[in-house]
């Protein structure tokens, strides 16, 4: 039975252009205007590039499962939020609804996704996301998962994050 506490993000084109994108798996993406389509009804496509590689350059890897989820959530960051720090087993595909995201993976390189650009998030590189702008952060993440598989691992307290230089936590 599917979990009911879930709230269906009010933004379901963004949901089935992000899932179609993923689906049909090139590097980051953004928003590409020439693509854009007309359906004959009132409603119009943006088409998003085909990615097929993490922000951290993974190749694309699908999980083979006899029970496979998708999941998603919009997340909200404060103004000068920062998570922790994390990786993905399962693939994830993220795309910017509002603000500016900026992934710090752990040997201090950064990348920032602004809005309307999406991505596939790295699986195996630890990473942390950050809200350096000054308006909330907004994004949807669609994991592509299994049951009883988590999306998102966090490190035991210890090595990973004592060696890391800490601007705010």
């Amino acid at each position: 039975m599917q979990n009911q506490s879930r709230k269906i993000p009010t933004h379901a084109s963004v949901c089935v252009a992000a899932l179609g994108a993923l689906l049909a798996s090139s590097a980051l993406a953004q928003p590409v205007a020439d693509k854009t389509q007309t359906t004959g009804g009132s409603e119009s496509i943006a088409s998003l590039p085909d990615l097929n590689t993490t922000s951290a350059g993974e190749p694309l890897h699908y999980l083979s499962t006899p029970e496979p989820v998708v999941s998603s959530d919009v997340l909200t960051v404060p103004p000068g939020g920062v998570s922790r720090w994390m990786i993905h087993p399962v693939p994830a595909y993220l795309y910017v609804l509002q603000g500016d995201l900026t992934l710090e993976f752990v040997d201090g390189k950064r990348q920032t996704f602004h809005t309307g650009q999406a991505f596939l998030q790295s699986q195996t590189k630890w990473h942390r996301g950050r809200n350096e702008g000054q308006i909330p952060l907004r994004f949807l993440a669609v994991f592509l998962g299994s049951k009883g598989t988590p999306v998102i691992l966090h490190p035991p307290a210890g090595a990973l994050v004592a060696e890391q230089p800490v601007s705010s936590r």
